[in-house]
């Protein structure tokens, strides 16, 4: 019987480390006048803010940009396509890409670097969007941060 306060200790000292880690906040972050919010991950501090966007920086030269923008007459999905292509052009290899009348995502790679970028479509003519690049060998622990970024992006209102 003395083993399981013991072996609970032990699950719990174990436990810690990860609970603390996902105490981190993240930080809401939102253009009302274009329509959405965005959550923005721990240890990216903020660069630079504009009436569209910010920019933030982040450990190891990572970085994030979100922003919101008018269509005007471009479709949604030219908008995004558009975007790749200057990516291209920049050099990036796109590995994936899904673009769907609602949201689009895309990743590439460009000298050890990995690109992600999410776009939502928000109301008629505009769109919210995120990119973020990091280290490609820091590919494992970014994968659940982008996952929650994608989840976090929505629109707010029309």
């Amino acid at each position: 019987m003395k083993r399981v306060p013991l072996i609970l200790l032990s699950l719990g000292a174990m436990m810690m480390p990860t609970s603390l880690l996902g105490a981190e906040q993240w930080e809401g972050f939102g253009i009302k006048h274009l329509g959405f919010v965005f959550d923005v991950p721990p240890g990216f501090v903020l660069a630079q803010r504009s009436d569209q966007g910010a920019a933030f920086e982040g450990k190891n030269n990572a970085f994030l940009a979100v922003w919101g923008a008018q269509l005007g007459k471009a479709s949604f999905r030219t908008e995004i396509e558009h975007r790749m292509a200057v990516n291209e052009n920049d050099g990036w290899k796109v590995t994936y890409k899904r673009v769907t009348p609602q949201w689009a995502s895309y990743s590439g790679l460009k000298d050890g670097q990995i690109l992600y970028v999410r776009a939502i479509k928000i109301c008629g003519d505009r769109a919210a969007l995120f990119t973020v690049t990091y280290a490609r060998n820091e590919k494992v622990p970014y994968d659940p941060l982008i996952v929650r970024m994608v989840k976090s992006l929505k629109v707010q209102s029309c």
